[in-house]
């Protein structure tokens, strides 16, 4: 008897999650994941053979779930109870900090990076061009101590010797771990997002300006002001369950007024170097140069007839902002959209000076630098 209750029961539960996920209504975007959701694809011979159908639907039904969000909070408050440090996705460090949990490095992606920027080098090396690489380390190489206890992580101080060693001196590659780490008592990282804070990108200005032998702004120099108190970034958005509060977003303003014309993808013209529509958004951290883009040329009202490009990921958004107070001009370029030829772009915009500026993990995975080799 007991056991054709148990049976009764589960087809019930079963039956009614099945009914409950067909009449639901189906979700287009996920404002939590910041992403847009899996439709129901489409049926017909090629997807079917491809088995591609097969897996957009494991997808669709795994997107589509009722109450998704819930259950995989649930899972979350579930594995922490065990006294688990992590979920799969992300570490629970202290004070409310959260962190990626890093994948492997791909050596053969490695050293086809390496390969292309070797390329790239000795093409600027015809031209006199000064090539600088600026290495952001991630939050957990800096705040290790926020980490878990044994919680593995990538050896990024292996990335960056090789990199050293690879260039044979071609560039100046600019590691910022020990610059960081002797700030990492204060706020350089956001607690739910991967990227550095606005101060930990004033403190790598002022470090980068005087490795090139530049004078840097003092802090002193800007007004720092909050723009929003209510960031939750992508780490957030992978733990499922968090009980600690959003970031804070500041801006450092120069009291001595800049102005900007700036061209976006060479169609679109803005006057600021942030989009404040981003503020009413999940991505408030595109605020800063409104996100990434393809291609950014800065106009600045500093008349020095000195010109920049910037080789970059998203870490430079917030970086930025503080080198227009030096350069009359910033090009802009990121690989992940850019499909033109660097070397033409150097050319034509007449660049006196260049900047590669990455995370240590993007600079030795990231695909796109294929660009940098054509």
């Amino acid at each position: 008897m007991k056991e054709k209750a148990r049976v009764i029961i589960c087809t019930g539960l079963l039956l009614s999650l099945s009914i409950g996920n067909i009449l639901s209504p189906k979700k287009v975007f996920s404002n939590k994941e910041n992403r847009y959701l899996q439709g129901l694809p489409k049926l017909n011979l090629d997807t079917i053979i491809s088995g591609k159908f097969s897996k957009d639907f494991e997808t669709y039904t795994t997107d589509q779930f009722i109450s998704r969000d819930n259950w995989i909070g649930l899972k979350t408050i579930a594995d922490l109870s065990l006294l688990k440090k992590d979920n799969g996705r992300v570490y629970f460090g202290k004070e409310d900090y959260l962190f990626d949990i890093d994948k492997e490095i791909d050596e053969e992606q490695l050293k086809k990076n390496i390969e292309n920027i070797n390329t790239f080098l000795d093409k600027m090396n015809k031209y006199n061009i000064p090539v600088t690489s600026l290495l952001v380390p991630s939050k957990s190489t800096v705040l290790n101590h926020k980490l878990p206890l044994y919680a593995p992580i990538v050896d990024e101080s292996y990335i960056i010797d090789k990199l050293e060693s690879s260039f044979n001196g071609k560039m100046k590659l600019i590691n910022l771990v020990k610059a960081l780490s002797e700030k990492s008592n204060e706020d350089i990282y956001y607690r739910t997002d991967h990227h550095w804070t606005t101060k930990g990108a004033f403190y790598a200005y002022k470090y980068y300006m005087e490795a090139i032998g530049e004078n840097p702004l003092k802090e002193e120099e800007f007004i720092v002001k909050k723009i929003s108190q209510e960031f939750w970034g992508t780490n957030y958005r992978k733990a499922n369950f968090y009980l600690g509060k959003p970031d804070d977003i500041y801006i450092y303003e120069p009291k001595e007024n800049v102005k900007y014309n700036i061209k976006i993808n060479n169609k679109e013209e803005v006057h600021s170097l942030y989009d404040e529509a981003y503020l009413n958004k999940t991505d408030k951290y595109s605020y800063f140069l409104g996100g990434d883009k393809s291609l950014m040329e800065i106009e600045t009202s500093v008349k020095n007839k000195k010109s920049l490009l910037v080789i970059k990921d998203s870490f430079a958004n917030s970086f930025i902002p503080f080198l227009t107070n030096h350069y009359e001009k910033i090009i802009v370029i990121d690989p992940r959209h850019f499909n033109m030829n660097i070397e033409e772009l150097v050319k034509e915009k007449e660049i006196d000076e260049i900047l590669l500026l990455f995370n240590v993990q993007n600079f030795a995975k990231e695909k796109a630098l294929f660009v940098l080799g054509r």
